[in-house]
Parts: structure tokens; sequence; C-alpha cells
């Protein structure tokens, strides 16, 4: 008996569930002869439009030789584990740890801390995900903006009202221990396995519940509209934490506040903390119909309720080969959002629901920002566009919008804009009137290299700007070892905001990688 892997095995569509059958077939052995099998990933092929397949990696034992192929390899059972962490149960930690923000990083280091035996007092200046639903339908409604309650902030994080994506660049022991806590929560554990897993907002609903039950049952004190006011600092020591005017001690205070969390950057400059400006992206949302998606990327006639809707993955080159422009965060069948942390600014995001059935598509196209030589430049700049946006929307949380094709005009639409599924409404604008002119010409020669990827891009194309929040402009330096700051002692920065993470999956990876390597201080 002998342990193989098998790379980029075809599995017809209508098949899915017949990977033992199509690899026996493959390797010319008896279904019977293969005693173990295991999906290390899997994805939809779509290279060849118009016959889309299942591409599946697998690991399994053979009690026959297979017949020779590129595409297979010795391999054993073993996997990289938090065991193998060379900093496992390390880092000296107090007996409580106190954690600012409930998104993905704050909630899996409070889960994991406490698994560990330790205490945790977990602080967010949000609502729960329940409450928030209800505030971000009444402002959809009325436009009545909750500063600590919207598409950004609460229970959740921001990736609680996203496309729901928890794919990850890197599949280490950290983001495989997040993945396999979820399908615990009770996802499909097609999410362990599947290259580009897809939750959707109402299943990270249900999901968000269950984690926050786990918590309290494990003696974990949530505290929800808790705003971080301030810190206490004793020669670069945290020492004690201000929540809505009351000092609270704390001996360790991790910071998971997501990507704009603004305020918490000011206090921090203010108090000494090193911050440093980091590269980023802004653009805009752009809408399409899906069905045009669907032709386009995987063919005419195909069997979506087989693929799912289709997306895209698209990057513009300069003639030096550097990205123009590229797409971010695609959702195939979903709704456009406004996505503000402040009054008076406006910008977007997109979201689905877990089946993404929705007759739209939309996507961020968004061109590289460079590092500000200004500490606060990138976010100065992130604030002046979204004002701007505001303004041009009319004030009232209305969108300002144009087809591509007037975009590439450089003409207002004359006609009424097309049906779109953002809620507060669309003004038509002229982007290039307040967007500035460099960021509207790196957009338009995205438009049009992906013109000639997916045609009809620009021709049935809506823009939705602006789309300005795909990461944090500033980092908060942190030891790379311990994710402690460099410059404050027991203060332990994560996830987006902190900015060393980029997504759902990382986010919460970070956390358990903090867990991980703790210790008590007198164990």
């Amino acid at each position: 008996m002998s342990t193989y892997r098998f790379r980029e095995l075809k599995v017809p569509l209508e098949h899915k569930n017949d990977v033992q059958v199509c690899l026996a077939r493959t390797l010319g052995v008896p279904e019977s002869a293969i005693t173990r099998l295991d999906v290390d990933r899997f994805a939809l092929d779509s290279r060849k439009r118009g016959a889309p397949h299942w591409s599946y990696n697998v690991r399994f034992d053979c009690a026959q030789t297979p017949k020779p192929s590129p595409y297979l390899d010795d391999a054993s059972w073993e996997k990289e584990s938090l065991a193998a962490d060379p900093l496992a149960s390390t880092i000296a930690f107090p007996e409580k740890v106190t954690v600012v923000g409930a998104g993905p990083a704050g909630l899996w280091t409070a889960l994991h801390f406490l698994r560990r035996g330790f205490k945790v007092a977990l602080h967010e200046q949000g609502k729960t995900v329940e409450e928030r639903f209800r505030d971000i339908r009444k402002f959809f409604a009325d436009r009545t903006f909750n500063p600590y309650s919207n598409v950004l902030f609460g229970e959740g994080g921001a990736g609680a009202f996203s496309d729901g994506k928890l794919n990850t660049r890197t599949r280490n022991a950290f983001s495989q221990a997040v993945l396999e806590d979820m399908a615990g929560f009770g996802l499909s554990r097609e999410i362990l396995s599947f290259a580009k897993p897809h939750v959707g907002t109402d299943r990270l609903v249900l999901l968000l519940q269950k984690v926050r039950a786990e918590i309290i049952s494990r003696g974990g004190e949530l505290f929800f509209s808790s705003h971080l006011e301030d810190i206490d600092v004793t020669n670069k020591v945290i020492v004690r934490a201000k929540f809505n005017g009351k000092w609270e001690s704390c001996g360790a205070l991790v910071v998971a506040g997501g990507h704009s969390a603004r305020f918490l950057y000011e206090l921090f400059a203010a108090r000494g903390i090193q911050l440093e400006s980091k590269a980023f992206a802004m653009g805009v949302r752009v809408e399409h119909p899906q069905i045009l998606i669907n032709e386009r990327q995987l063919g005419k006639g195909v069997d979506t309720s087989l693929t799912g809707s289709a997306e895209y993955s698209l990057t513009a080159k300069t003639l030096g080969g550097k990205s123009a422009a590229y797409s971010f965060c695609m959702c195939p069948g979903g709704v456009l959002v406004p996505c503000a942390s402040e009054p008076g600014m406006l910008a977007t995001n997109g979201m689905s629901y877990s089946k993404r059935n929705g007759k739209l598509a939309n996507g961020a196209i968004v061109v590289p920002v460079a590092q500000s030589t200004a500490l606060f430049g990138g976010l100065e700049y992130q604030r002046r566009l979204e004002r701007a946006a505001f303004e041009a929307g009319g004030g009232n949380y209305a969108a300002p919008a144009q087809t591509i094709e007037a975009f590439m005009r450089k003409t207002k639409d004359r006609e009424p804009l097309p049906q779109s599924s953002y809620p507060c409404g669309l003004a038509a604008s002229n982007l290039r009137d307040w967007m500035g002119a460099k960021l509207c010409d790196s957009l338009a020669e995205g438009f049009e290299n992906f013109e000639r990827k997916i045609p009809g891009f620009i021709r049935y194309g809506l823009i939705v700007a602006p789309e300005t929040r795909t990461s944090s402009p500033l980092r908060i330096v942190r030891n790379s070892d311990t994710l402690e700051s460099v410059s404050m002692k027991g203060l332990y920065v994560l996830g987006e905001g902190a900015g060393y993470a980029g997504g759902i999956v990382t986010s919460a990876a970070d956390g358990v990688r903090l867990a991980n390597r703790a210790k008590r201080q007198n164990g």
C-alpha cells in the first residue's frame, strides 16, 4: 500500500461527488484499489470557455501501482499543525487578556485564548450582528447613520457585510485552524478544500452567533457598545485602557480594530506608538449583468446551478510591468452597499448572500496608491475622496455613478443610469470632476484592457464610486514573532487594522497565531 498525490484531476461538472471514480479511471486501477482518499484542494477550471470542469488535488492510498502520470507524486499523510509552530507557548501573558474589536482577528483571539485556559474580556464599539442588521436596514430606509453600528463596525467587523470570501493565498496551520473552527460551527466542510470558499452574509450571521456562544460558555466577557477612548502608558508599558469613560487595568491589550478604525491610528500616534504609512489601493465599484459575466467567463449554455455564478480576476499592466488597475473583491450575484465610518463621507463596497443569485455582478476596480511620505497622507487621501463623493451624490448617501462608456468619453450620462443594486440611490456624475485625473486615467487604461478580456465590459458596465477601503493606508509596527508593538510593551496589534492581514481568514489566523504562542507568566 503506497500513498500518492494527484494534481489537477479533471472531474466533470455533474460528477462533483464522484472524485474516486474519476481518479480510478485516470489511474487505470479498480476503484476498490483506492482505500483512502482526501481532497487537499479543488477549484472550478474555466480556462477553456464553454467546457469548464472541476480540478482536484487529492491525496490517497492505492493497493495497486497506478499508471505513470506527470501529475502523480509520492506523498505522505503528514500535515502542518499548530504544534509545529517553533514559537508555540513561548510568549508570557498575564492570566487575563483584554481584546479590542470583535471582527475575525479579535473573535479568534478571544476564542483561542479561552481554549488555552486564559481569561478574556472582549470590547467591541459596535453592536451584536443582529442589532447591526437592524441599524443597517434603518440606515438604508431613512439614512440615519450610526458611526458605531454600520456596514463597517460591529460584531463580525467589515467582513460580516461583505462577500464572505474565505480564500487565502497561504493555507498554513493557523488559517487551517480557522477553517476547521468554522466547519465545526456548522459551515460545510467543503471550505477546507475549496480554493475559493464563500459563505455569504446570511450564513456569517449564524456563524458569528455560534462563536459568541462558545466565548460566553468558556467564561469570556463580551462588552458591546464599548468604545476604546484612551490608553495609559508608563515607561512605554500599557497599564490601563479607558472604555466609555471608565479606566480598566490591563496587563495585555490586544487591538484588532479593523482597517477603518481611523480614530485608533490617531490615538496611537498621539501616545507615541510607532506607525508607518504603507501602500494601498483605491478606485470604484463596477456592476454588470451577471448573465454577461457568466457567458464571457464560462461560455453560453453552461449550467450555473453546477458552477455557481461566474466571477473574474483582472489585472492591467503598464508598459513597465506594474499594475495600472486590477479587480478586487469581486461579488458574483451580489449587491452594493454604502460604506462609511464617519459622517459626511461615502465609500462603496460589495457583498453577497450565500446563493450569489442576484442579477448583477459587482467588483472593485482599483489602482495602486504608493506609500505616502506623510504618516497620515494616505488616510487623508481617502477622506478627501469620500467627502467629495458624499457631496457629488447630493449629501444624503446617494452614490455618484457613471456608465463606463460615458466615463471613457469623459462626459456625464445623458440617459437614465442602468439598474443598480445600490440601496440609497444614484446621482449621475462626471467622476473626473472630483476623483482626480491620475486615478481616472489609470482606471480608463484598466477598462480598455478588461474590455479585451471580457467583451462588453465597457458597454454594459456601470461605475458606482468610490471604493476606498481595500486595506489600511497605515501599519502599526510590530515584532514579527511576538506580534507586540515595537514601541509599547503589552500592546499586541492584529489583523487588517494593524496592516498585517487581508480578509476574514488571514485576520482570524493572526489571532490564532498569537494565542498559540501564549503561555502563562507564572506557568
